[in-house]
């Protein structure tokens, strides 16, 4: 772990971090943390069904006591979806949209759960959150699920957010409580100002330009982050144009291609893949750099294209019950690379928001 008094005595640096970088360093740790705990998960599991197991096959246990189900969430509830729309789905509009707030985080224990909203200036407040929602996708996560405020709404969440004087500036604090790390972003004027917040006790790299909270400073970070992720607590009805809850459809996708074990060049991976796919990507250019691998830009239908080609070309898709994401993996037939180190393939499909920035389905 860091320790919090090295950071202060190399100083508070005039560099700014670049966009994002510590979030996403943040987003890295926190998911394989997220790993850790499935697979914590999954043991627990098997051990529960062997306990179901002895129970119903006679075993030693008292059977007189019936067995207590766990919560279950109605599938008619659920609007959230992983992947790709629903063919007549619409998509949301306007396609673009001005960022007005935004946060993605992770909770303090015990609710330790990954929140991502955005608030765009035309009313759209779009978000997902880790856990088993009504309305979400699954038990893991609700997917992006869209409500609509009014653009008096909208201002009213941003002035109650900025009001606490933390947003005059690009701030990186460290503090002793409240959200395990966050970060949010605010409107002024013309420009996102950006906060990012991490708790002490988190295990992060020594940053010279990260500032100790003051009280206040921290006191502002959890209030702002309480407002963000229940807006409908305290916003007036009047606030809202449309407090329902619905699935945000995107008008375009970020595909990413990759080999898991080593880099590949992109082109090589492209060519071990269907003609129809290969053509597809390469028609968008390809080889982008993105957030994971190499990248295409796809409008939906054309993710929903690449999409069939790739399942009727029989590759094998995640298709878990609690999966996260459109994913696909397999093993070429031809391999990439000499070697004994086998190379599997992975292609993800990453939803754009109204602000041009791609999600992070695994983060957290």
């Amino acid at each position: 772990m860091s320790d919090v008094r090295t950071i202060l005595e190399r100083g508070v640096g005039g560099a700014t971090p670049a966009p994002d970088g510590f979030e996403r360093m943040l987003r890295r740790r926190d998911r394989k943390r997220r790993n850790q705990r499935i697979a914590a998960g999954a043991v627990g599991i098997a051990v529960f069904l062997a306990a179901v197991w002895i129970v119903t096959t006679g075993g030693p246990f008292d059977r007189t006591q019936p067995a207590v189900p766990g919560p279950t969430v109605p599938p008619s509830t659920r609007v959230g979806f992983i992947g790709l729309p629903p063919q007549d789905a619409a998509a949301s509009t306007p396609a673009r949209g001005q960022l007005a707030l935004s946060l993605v985080g992770r909770s303090a224990p015990p609710g330790d759960y990954l929140d991502q909203i955005w608030v765009y200036a035309d009313g759209r407040v779009i978000w997902r959150r880790e856990g088993n929602l009504p309305e979400g996708a699954n038990e893991l996560t609700t997917g992006l699920l869209e409500q609509r405020l009014t653009p008096e709404g909208v201002e009213s969440a941003r002035s109650e957010i900025v009001s606490s004087g933390l947003f005059r500036d690009d701030l990186l604090l460290v503090g002793n409580r409240g959200p395990i790390w966050d970060t949010i972003k605010a409107r002024d004027g013309r420009r996102l100002v950006r906060v990012h917040w991490v708790r002490s006790d988190f295990d992060y790299p020594e940053e010279n330009n990260a500032t100790i909270a003051t009280p206040e400073q921290t006191t502002a970070v959890e209030r702002a982050d309480a407002l963000l992720t229940d807006m409908a607590s305290w916003l007036p009805a009047s606030a809202w144009d449309d407090k329902e809850i619905r699935a945000y459809v995107p008008s375009s996708y970020e595909v990413c291609y990759s080999a898991v074990h080593r880099a590949i060049d992109p082109s090589r991976i492209l060519s071990v893949l269907p003609a129809p796919a290969e053509d597809l990507l390469r028609d968008d250019g390809g080889a982008r750099s993105g957030s994971d691998g190499y990248c295409s830009d796809l409008s939906t239908e054309e993710a929903r294209a690449l999409d069939e080609i790739l399942h009727d070309a029989g590759l094998e898709q995640d298709e878990r019950e609690n999966a996260i994401r459109l994913e696909y993996h397999f093993e070429p037939s031809v391999p990439l690379t000499p070697g004994p180190i086998e190379n599997t393939v992975v292609i993800t499909f990453e939803p754009y928001l109204p602000h041009g920035e791609v999600t992070c389905s695994p983060c957290g």
